[in-house]
Parts: structure tokens; sequence; C-alpha cells
């Protein structure tokens, strides 16, 4: 199922089903709205997005109410998380699935929203987006990366395939504390890309599923844990640098689970915060973990907590060509 594509005049929803760090950037809030609109879009926060409540924004009530709101909006075509967290997993028995389904809406966030992003897809078959937020992308200083501006514009505009990915040529991971406002200062500051890497095997075919690898793990033995038949699993890692011995257990599991006998494919984005031998590891992790498998592996791909980011729309068709070095989303993400 697709949502409706996102014209120019429609509103985009923001809410904050996890953190409060809306309630305390109120100037990456700002910038990030006015980005939307620069676009040609409105924004309507939710009711409760502007909150703070210790480590998240509002109650689990509060904070679903707001999601709910925003489906039930006839005006609303778009929902956009404000940012991540950790505690997305507190909304997942009181959503209303049924709502969601009868009010198809776009919906976007990275992070702890893959949380939603893949229940609420598993649950209601609705294509849903790995892809900006406002606190983060959105907000970025002086302006939205023009690659991320692209991919998302692609991805809820154009009912077309999205098709063949193209990498960015440049990355960055500084963070300038927002608290003091080094955001406001300068732009941060960017490194060359050596391009994706192109692991192992031949070519793949099969439908996106995926998100932050510790997010997706609030999934695990719920019913909101996907089907991996003939799926291309992506994952990327937060900020908070997860070590590699936890990395090399998760996927142990999903080894030890069957998920890498069931896939078509397997896409990695850049890992954040990892030193260049730290990565070098990560490979060797990776290659350890899915020896007996064919499908192909592609690594530092451009989605996830470094930036720019593309977009990676959760139940779409997308296929991997390792030999000619092509990832292509094979069709669109929103309706007509």
């Amino acid at each position: 199922m697709k949502a409706p594509a996102l014209r120019e005049g429609d509103y985009v929803g923001v809410v904050s089903p996890s953190a409060g760090a809306a309630a305390a950037f109120p100037h990456r809030v700002e910038r990030g709205v006015a980005q939307i609109e620069s676009l040609g879009f409105k924004v309507k926060l939710g009711r409760h997005a502007l909150n703070q409540d210790g480590y998240v924004s509002d109650t689990a009530q509060n904070r679903v109410s707001d999601l709910h709101d925003m489906f039930r909006d006839p005006d609303v075509r778009l929902v956009v998380a404000a940012i991540g967290g950790d505690h997305s997993c507190q909304l997942l028995p009181l959503l209303d699935f049924d709502l969601i389904a009868a009010y198809p809406t776009l919906f976007m966030g990275y992070s702890d929203i893959t949380v939603l992003n893949v229940a609420i897809w598993q649950q209601t078959g609705l294509i849903t987006f790995n892809g900006p937020t406002l606190l983060t992308d959105f907000a970025e200083h002086p302006q939205m990366f023009e690659y991320t501006k692209s991919a998302f514009l692609k991805a809820v505009r154009d009912p077309g395939p999205i098709g063949v990915v193209a990498l960015s040529p440049w990355w960055t991971e500084e963070f300038l504390d927002w608290g003091q406002r080094l955001d406001l200062e300068r732009p941060r500051r960017r490194e060359s890309a050596a391009g994706w890497t192109w692991l192992k095997g031949d070519v793949g075919e099969g439908v996106l599923i995926g998100g932050c690898l510790e997010s997706l793990q609030h999934l695990r033995g719920t019913p909101y844990w996907p089907d991996w038949k003939d799926a291309i699993l992506f994952f990327e890692t937060s900020e908070e640098v997860p070590s590699l011995a936890k990395v090399d257990g998760i996927l142990t599991d999903y080894e030890n689970m069957g998920i890498f006998g069931r896939l078509q494919g397997l896409i990695v984005g850049r890992p954040m915060g990892y030193s260049t031998a730290e990565k070098k590891q990560l490979s060797r992790i990776i290659l350890e973990r899915t020896a007996a498998y064919g499908f192909p592996v592609v690594m530092d791909m451009d989605f996830g907590h470094t930036a720019p980011q593309f977009v990676l729309p959760v139940g779409c068709r997308a296929r991997i060509d390792v030999p000619n070095q092509c990832f292509e989303i094979l069709e669109g993400s929103a309706g007509d």
C-alpha cells in the first residue's frame, strides 16, 4: 500500500514519537520548519511534539495520540519524526494499525523511528521511509544538503520508480553542539567519500526491510518482527557507536535465527564514529557472518547517522548488482 504523493501546498505533520529533543533545541525546530516550507509545503506540529518529559517527549499515550491525529488529518500528507531516541517501542501496543491502514499517509524517520517504520509496514503493508528527520537533516545549517533534499523529494513526491541511487562524493559525521548553538556558526566539515564498498556476491532483488541495527532489537520476539523471505536487509549503526563485538553478536543471532538464509541481499550504511581500522574489522565481521550465503553485500552506503543520506522505502523492491556496482530501487514509494 502506497500513500498519496506529496504535492506543493500540502501539510507535513511533525511528531516526536520518542525523544523530547524538539523542546530542548527550538532553533533546530525553527530551521527544520523553515526548510520544509521553502520546499513548498506547510507544517503542522503535533500537540505534544514540543514537549519534554525526561528522556521522552511525553507519555506514550500522548505521543501515540499525535501520531493518530496526523494520520486522521486530511490535510497532512506526510508525517516526519522530529528525531529518534530509544522509546518508540512504547507506542507499539497503543498504535491503532486499522486507523493507519484506513488513512494511508507518508511516514518518515530513521534511527529509533526504525521501530515504527517496520512495525507499520509489517502490520498494514503501508510503505514507510527510512529518511530525514526534522532536527537533523531538515535543520542542517546553512541549508539542507542537496543530496538528501533531492532523495527526499524523489521518494515522497514522484510516483515513478526511484531508480538508480547515486553515491555522494562527500560525507560528514561531525557534530557541532546544538546546546551551545555551534551548529549555527558554520557548516559541518566534509570528508571526501571513497565510494561504496561492493563487498561480495553478484545480483540480488528483493523487498527492502531494515533500519538502525540497535533499534531493530526492540522488535525481536514481538508480533512486529517482519518476515525476511526474499528481503534485502539494510542496516546502519547509531551515533552511540556500538562495539564491534555487539554488532558481531547481533549478526550472529541473525545467522542463528535463519534470517540470512532467507535474504536476497544486504546493504550497510556508512558507520558513524568508527576508526578506519574498525571499519575494516566490521567488513571482516560481515564477511564472516555471511560466508555461507551467496547474496550480494554492499557497505559504506549513504544512509543512516552520517550525512548526507538517501531515502530507503521499507516494503519497496530493490536490486543490487555488484558486478556493475549499481543499486536501484525498482518502484515508486508514493502513490498517484
